[in-house]
């Protein structure tokens, strides 16, 4: 949720968004200002990637103020390429609840991007394209750690619209190869090739002292491959998509295609406007399967996210891309009313962690409702969550699967005024 974490208690959120686009120059900048009363509660016990969940206590306990920049962006751009600097979240996917590379679940880190700054049109043809590079840490090499990404998006916009969407990412340096790595280098890797075979005599890729390195020499680096499909028809108001990543470096297309599954994780979900001929109710469903791939037993993984020396891929605490992390699962159902006034939707989410690694894995079940109401340029939104959890810190062996150990009941309820000026 970015910069918006407020702990147990009472807290307050309040922003201004300002943003200025013309034929050359774009920019947003939005100030805010947070206080959170950020009560005592009980802290959960975990360790290593189970240690980054959202419910970490990423504050201390006790009441703290924050206020700063939630987004500053700025380009130059000139018929729909750019170039430009920003700290802004941002969502890769096409996921509404979860991203398996990118989404707005912790603070938008500062990053250099260039390509597309919107989708470029050809009769019925679209096409999005962009690089983006950020060091992660004001550390230098070897400490420095740099974050480099392609992303791409395709599509023809017809009776029945499709899309096909790609991210290579990686997280690099925090490793001594004896010699600097900068940000260009962590810019040349999302251009260089697929397989860890084809890159064995690369100076980055040597054994580093690792005794178990394999065949071909070792790639200290994390990447991410992901794809995914999008169908949207707009006259039946439905839309269907898929998406599939890899976390693993494989050695070469052998090595993919014998183990298909391993560090590989997934996510479908499929909305549907329009349900039951009238055009404001709304059915939407996703899941997000993050389980660590069952070859584990005799192929050593860190798990999709699980590396260590990456801090389990968070910034500030929480993770990039989806939320539920290493070795989890989680569902999404959500059925309700969105008009241009007045909005009305209940929804389900069932998450869980530790699925494969761990007996006895957390659960967590949270029954929401997002009511929003538009009045004279106003609008006014409630939303409430009651969370239901089980589990929680792991429960020993002798316990049974269907004892309820672990438990946590949480209600929330967010109160908030939105208004949008445009001159």
């Amino acid at each position: 949720m970015d910069v918006r974490f407020i702990g147990k208690g009472r807290g307050w959120f309040q922003g201004v968004n300002i943003s200025y686009y013309n034929d050359f120059i774009a920019f947003s900048v939005e100030p805010y200002w947070l206080s959170s009363v950020n009560d005592s509660s009980a802290v959960i016990s975990r360790v290593g990637a189970f240690s980054v969940l959202n419910d970490n206590q990423i504050k201390p306990q006790g009441e703290f103020l924050n206020s700063g920049f939630r987004e500053v962006q700025f380009y130059l751009h000139y018929k729909g390429l750019g170039v430009g600097i920003s700290n802004a979240s941002l969502w890769w996917g096409p996921g509404i609840h979860n991203s398996l590379t990118m989404s707005n679940n912790t603070v938008g880190f500062p990053h250099y991007t260039f390509g597309t700054i919107r989708e470029l049109r050809l009769w019925k043809l679209g096409f999005n394209m962009r690089i983006t590079l950020s060091k992660l840490n004001e550390l230098e090499s070897p400490n420095a750690t740099y974050y480099s990404a392609i992303t791409g998006l395709f599509s023809y916009h017809g009776n029945t619209g499709i899309s096909f969407g790609f991210c290579r990412n990686y997280l690099s340096g925090g490793v001594d190869i004896g010699i600097p790595w900068e940000m260009n280098d962590a810019m040349n890797l999302i251009l260089e090739d697929l397989y860890l075979g084809d890159k064995k005599d690369l100076y980055y890729t040597q054994n580093l002292g690792i005794p178990d390195a394999g065949v071909y020499n070792w790639d200290p680096w994390d990447q991410v491959l992901s794809a995914f499909v999008t169908i949207i028809n707009p006259v039946s108001g439905f839309v269907a998509y898929f998406e599939v990543a890899r976390g693993d470096h494989a050695v070469s297309k052998t090595d993919l295609l014998t183990v298909p599954d391993h560090d590989t994780v997934s996510m479908f979900g499929v909305r549907k406007y329009g349900f039951f001929n009238n055009p404001n109710l709304l059915l939407v469903f996703e899941y997000t399967r993050l389980l660590i791939s069952f070859d584990h037993i005799y192929r050593s993984t860190g798990g999709f996210g699980g590396y260590e020396w990456y801090d389990y891929n968070t910034f500030e605490g929480r993770r990039w891309a989806a939320h539920s992390g290493y070795d989890s699962d989680d569902f999404l159902l959500m059925f309700g009313y969105l008009g241009d006034k007045w909005a009305f939707i209940p929804g389900f989410n069932y998450e869980r962690h530790g699925v494969v690694n761990v007996r006895v894995p957390e659960v967590k079940m949270e029954f929401r409702l997002d009511t929003r109401y538009k009045y004279k340029g106003f609008w006014f939104n409630l939303y409430y969550e009651y969370q239901h959890e089980q589990h929680l810190g792991f429960t020993k062996d002798n316990v049974y699967l269907d004892e309820a150990t672990g438990l946590r009941f949480t209600n929330t309820i967010m109160l908030g005024v939105e208004k949008t000026l445009i001159f």
